[in-house]
């Protein structure tokens, strides 16, 4: 175990230091954001210091004892996320090149780890092809969000770091020997290397994650849930209920969009989290808010979550409260439009018709 604390204080370090340096040559790289009309900062900042937590997390996973085939595919697999994601913070590219990719890499990832048959169950074979396009969906859009809720200094990374401690700390306590395997630590170490970059990104922040960073994220705690899943660490409900603030946040913002006849694919600040930023003045009480939400709340209800259907209720519940404070902060809506539930309803009848 020292041998593995060790690797995992290493995580932290690299990436910290990974990081460092980008700040300071992020011009000459190529990667400096302007700010522009629909941005949340206000002067040029330097940017993908993402890669600094996917160096921190590769070399560490490359160094844990325990890793098989299937680890070492998905360690690939993140790193194929990234680079498209790096890609893309020096030159856009399309959704028609970047989904593909990300669709592929999903895909390969339930099929080394079987997670489709492991959430099907004993259930015929229709169930399973079922499954499988649920979770490539479901995988799909959560890399995706994870990269729209990227929008205010510090908020992705504490998502990140709560979600893999969360899952660590559950699984700690419910399955005996737990600590033994190359996925505990594995989701140690990404927690680890996204710490040495929050240490830069927390409110006010030197340095954004990044397209490269916040996909690999987002693909990693893709990942955790899955191994986890099959492993019968945690349940699907259980991880759902730790996303709640992303996915309900992201998934309102889009179809509030989507009912405005919105360009969805265009860059825009209406997620609640950023109104939330700018009633506020600053991104350090949501990205604060946040965190306790995710620490005093959604943690301990994922720890107690019952079983069978009754931990699907539970979740119904958190994200009608979920979706019930997105909309309460307008999620969807312009800066000069309130949030009321006129507003909603005058969307929802320009639709039907």
């Amino acid at each position: 175990m020292t041998g593995n604390l060790v690797i995992i204080a290493a995580a932290a370090v690299l990436s910290c230091a990974c990081v460092f340096v980008l700040i300071r040559r992020a011009a000459q790289l190529g990667l400096v954001q302007a700010p522009e009309a629909r941005s949340s900062h206000v002067r040029p900042t330097p940017t993908g210091g993402g890669i600094g937590i996917v160096a921190g997390a590769l070399v560490a996973g490359l160094s844990l004892p325990g890793a098989d085939g299937v680890s070492l595919l998905i360690l690939a697999l993140g790193l194929v996320i990234a680079l498209v994601g790096l890609i893309d913070d020096r030159r856009p590219l399309p959704a028609r090149v970047r989904l593909p990719v990300q669709a592929l890499v999903v895909a390969a990832l339930l099929w080394s780890t079987g997670a489709a048959g492991a959430l099907a169950g004993g259930l015929p074979a229709a169930f399973h092809l079922g499954a499988a396009a649920l979770l490539l969906v479901g995988g799909l859009w959560w890399i995706n969000l994870f990269n729209f809720m990227d929008g205010i200094d510090g908020i992705a990374g504490q998502q990140a770091i709560l979600m893999l401690l969360s899952a660590m700390l559950i699984a700690f306590g419910t399955v005996p020997g737990v600590t033994g395997g190359w996925t505990w630590w594995m989701m140690a170490a990404t927690a680890a290397a996204t710490f040495g970059f929050l240490v830069f990104n927390w409110p006010p922040a030197r340095i954004f994650m990044g397209d490269a960073g916040s996909t690999f994220l987002g693909f990693t705690l893709f990942a955790s849930a899955m191994l986890s899943l099959v492993a019968g660490w945690l349940s699907l409900p259980q991880w759902l209920v730790l996303a709640a603030l992303f996915a309900g946040d992201a998934t309102v913002t889009l179809l509030v969009r989507l009912l405005r006849g919105e360009n969805v694919a265009q860059a825009h600040r209406s997620h609640a989290y950023q109104r939330l930023s700018r009633r506020f003045n600053g991104a350090r009480p949501v990205s604060s808010g946040f965190a306790v939400v995710n620490l005093l709340v959604l943690l301990p209800i994922a720890f107690i979550l019952p079983q069978e259907v009754w931990a699907w209720l539970v979740v119904v519940v958190v994200y009608v409260c979920v979706i019930g404070a997105a909309l309460a902060c307008g999620a969807g809506l312009p800066d000069q439009q309130p949030a009321s539930f006129n507003t909603y309803r005058r969307l929802l009848s320009r639709s039907r018709n």
